[in-house]
């Protein structure tokens, strides 16, 4: 059925209720500061009377609210974190937000919108030609002109700065000026995979038949990038064989400046779900060892399962709760110290962070990562190489926190590199910023020590 012949009342009633189910997730997100991407996936698991349709309604609306919500919750009634039903049920009142609702897919430069979004907007009052018509790559300043009809009255001083948290622009140390890293948040992230092959040829082919454009990165030649996967990436061929992973490539040339050699021991101590784990173990060919450590256990069953599908059998697992470990003193010849951080670097793929992180907590995020940094440095053996890195834009997070442990420990030194994505030599210490290769922030930092 197209959208034509969708019969009216029956949009109404669509448009009612992917409202008062966005509403119900946004209230959860900024009101309980919970995941986004946990709320999502709970509420629809929850209720499987959505159809797809209603699905990817729901979900673009939620993301794309949260992708503009410093400009957005100015449209949004001042009650609406408590507002419900003149019935009285558990449910918010929803037509009361049909215009932050539309501005939402106005802002992500939709050209048609879809019937429900189109329904926002008519009974919000706003007609078509109150609003400019943006070409494919509007900037932020013509973006924000759209917002103007949605205001009766004069429009707030809807600043692009706005659009990122005030308590964390002096924390972010960026090269540019901040309106050009604004504007690379504001855009959606694209689909990033590693192959774990050097037959990229076959993998590009599988995804061409599915009408998948895979472009290669020019020095990274196994990081495919594209910008719509129109597949389920988990029933490709290539993944179920192992062959490709979902990462991002800041993320991928993580383990590119580690450099981990066949037949070495490397310890990624803070591995998680173990992306950086496989990249290593694969980098090393199998050959050698890679013990990758968590103190969630759950994490380390994913990543075991994760390892045999890519049959990589040189990794193994152990929990780790960020204590010194006596009999791993002088033990690996690397160790990669991938610390929990803020995840500012993911912004642009997880908006949601923007508002729910507490800003007062990055100081006590970076004592944290200073004490994992010094405990897993005991375990690198003379000569060996200890990699630290975040997926954060803060300077707090990361260049403060190497510079501080290199202070208090002269047997460790900033080893200078390339970097794996621009071919710039580095003094030791990396930022990755969102268009130096169309991906998420991220900071690396290699250090080797003397040797006794």
């Amino acid at each position: 059925m197209s959208y034509a012949d969708i019969p009216t009342k029956r949009i109404e009633a669509h448009s009612r209720i992917c409202a008062s189910a966005t509403l119900l997730l946004l209230r959860q997100i900024i009101c309980e500061n919970k995941a986004a991407d946990r709320c999502l996936s709970t509420f629809l698991r929850q209720n499987h009377q959505f159809g797809s349709r209603d699905r990817r309604i729901i979900s673009e609306t939620l993301f794309s609210l949260l992708r503009w919500w410093g400009w957005l919750k100015y449209l949004l009634p001042e009650n609406w974190e408590t507002a419900t039903e003149e019935e009285g049920n558990s449910l918010p009142k929803a037509d009361e937000f049909y215009a932050c609702f539309a501005a939402a897919w106005l802002l992500e430069g939709r050209q048609e919108l879809p019937p429900s979004a189109s329904r926002w907007l008519h009974k919000s009052g706003v007609t078509g030609p109150d609003i400019p018509v943006l070409p494919p790559a509007a900037d932020l300043a013509s973006r924000r002109k759209c917002l103007r009809a949605f205001f009766p009255e004069e429009m707030p001083a809807l600043t692009l700065e706005r659009l990122l948290p005030e308590w964390s622009l002096p924390l972010i140390e960026c090269p540019e000026d901040i309106k050009k890293l604004i504007g690379w948040l504001q855009q959606r992230p694209p689909l990033w995979l590693r192959a774990q092959t050097n037959d990229i040829d076959r993998i590009v082919g599988e995804f061409t038949r599915n009408d998948v454009k895979l472009t290669r990165h020019n020095l990274m030649p196994h990081a495919l990038h594209t910008n719509f996967a129109g597949v389920n990436i988990k029933q490709t061929e290539a993944f179920l064989a192992g062959k490709i992973e979902v990462q991002d490539i800041a993320s991928q040339a993580v383990a590119l400046v580690a450099a981990p050699q066949p037949g070495q021991h490397w310890w990624d101590c803070c591995a998680g779900a173990g992306g950086k784990t496989l990249h290593l173990a694969w980098l090393m060919k199998g050959k050698g060892r890679v013990l990758a450590s968590d103190k969630r256990g759950f994490k380390l069953e994913e990543l075991r399962t994760r390892a045999r599908r890519c049959n990589l059998s040189n990794i193994y697992c152990k929990e780790w709760l960020g204590i010194e470990v006596k009999s791993y003193a002088n033990l690996f010849h690397g160790v990669l110290v991938d610390v929990p951080c803020s995840c500012s670097g993911t912004w642009r793929r997880n908006p949601d962070l923007r508002w729910t992180t507490d800003g007062n907590s990055i100081a006590e995020r970076a004592q944290l990562q200073r004490q994992l940094l010094e405990n897993a440095s005991k375990a690198v053996a003379p000569g060996g190489t200890l990699v630290y890195s975040t997926c954060s834009m803060f300077r707090q997070e990361n260049q403060d926190v190497v510079l501080a442990f290199i202070a208090e420990h002269p047997d460790f030194s900033l080893q200078p590199f390339a970097s794996p994505i621009t071919g710039e030599e580095t003094d030791g210490m990396m930022m990755t910023w969102p268009w130096h290769a169309d991906c998420d922030a991220m900071f690396v930092a290699k250090l080797t020590k003397t040797h006794a």
